[in-house]
């Protein structure tokens, strides 16, 4: 009798075996699921518009859900208030990102605006009617250079909307798209939407944000134009000339309650005034002049231009690769 191998018995298929070949299962969630992929890079791209000043260049960007039932007839208030937080945080945000760039602002405009003020500067009528204004009347006119600067801008801003896209180019948007949220999908799409679908809620976004950017860089810039004459106007104009102006050495002035050795009240005053006028100087500048607008202005409109490619590659993936 010869031994037979159990496996070898009819009928006997022996033990199953796997043949499916082997699959990786994240790679395998991941390519069953792209569209989970394009809602993360679009949540991710919603979020960048966010943090970088344009939030209604994403759809609904701050609409509210989940909220209580009492809460709901103020659902149009708690959308506002989102808005304006949003708008909050990132105007903070910028001020810190323009004061990293203070050196440029500082190395580029400070040379203008100084020989600009200097001649003033050193004007004893110029002095006398700054020492004869008031607390209350010096901030009156500084309030009053806020209100020209404002009113400059509100007026010259929305013609430079013409020099930004309404229609984008595929190359344009993908190379704009680099390094951001939507790079991948961008490259991955055949056909890109063209039109950036810019209606009045992203033109009045872009409007708040080319105001809010130009009054940052300008109050940060008046700032510096103060502190530059104070402390030249301690070291320049000693106390034989001020005595020979007003007929007596100015006592040194007082902030929040400390004596500020070498600075007088009136070398203040200058100090704001001049700092007022060189603000609105460079507003006017910063716009106008084609040199300083290439400084100052230009890369303000690069980074719209930037978010407006960005918004195309945005609808396109929102849309299902719509063109």
């Amino acid at each position: 009798m010869t031994n037979t191998d159990p496996g070898d018995l009819p009928g006997d298929t022996g033990p199953p075996v796997d043949s499916s070949p082997s699959v990786d299962t994240d790679s395998a969630v991941e390519a069953e699921d792209p569209a989970s992929s394009a809602e993360e890079a679009l949540a991710a791209a919603e979020r960048w518009f966010v943090r970088h000043g344009v939030p209604h260049f994403a759809e609904n960007p701050y609409y509210v859900s989940g909220l209580p039932a009492f809460l709901r007839p103020f659902a149009a208030f708690i959308r506002l208030l989102r808005l304006g937080a949003m708008l909050g945080f990132w105007s903070v945000r910028r001020v810190f990102a323009e004061i990293r760039e203070v050196g440029h602002l500082a190395v580029r405009a400070l040379p203008l605006l100084a020989l600009f003020g200097m001649v003033i500067f050193f004007t004893r009528d110029f002095w006398q009617i700054a020492a004869a204004l008031a607390s209350g009347w010096l901030w009156v006119t500084a309030a009053f250079f806020v209100l020209l600067i404002q009113a400059f801008l509100v007026a010259r801003l929305p013609e430079e909307f013409g020099t930004l896209p309404k229609a984008c180019t595929p190359d344009r948007i993908r190379a704009s798209c680099a390094a951001t949220p939507l790079a991948e999908l961008a490259e991955a799409e055949g056909e890109l939407a063209t039109d950036p679908a810019l209606g009045l809620g992203q033109r009045r976004n872009m409007f708040l944000y080319l105001l809010l950017t130009q009054t940052i860089q300008i109050s940060l810039l008046s700032w510096m134009v103060f502190f530059f004459y104070v402390v030249f106007g301690a070291i320049a104009v000693r106390p034989p000339v001020l005595k020979d102006w007003f007929g007596h050495i100015p006592p040194d002035a007082h902030l929040l309650g400390m004596r500020v050795p070498g600075v007088s009240s009136e070398l203040l005053h200058v100090a704001v005034l001049l700092a007022g006028l060189s603000a609105l100087y460079f507003a006017i500048t910063a716009l106008t002049d084609t040199v300083y607008r290439r400084e100052f202005f230009d890369r303000t409109l690069a980074e719209l231009d930037k978010a407006i490619h960005m918004r195309c590659a945005y609808l396109t993936v929102r849309g299902g690769g719509r063109s």
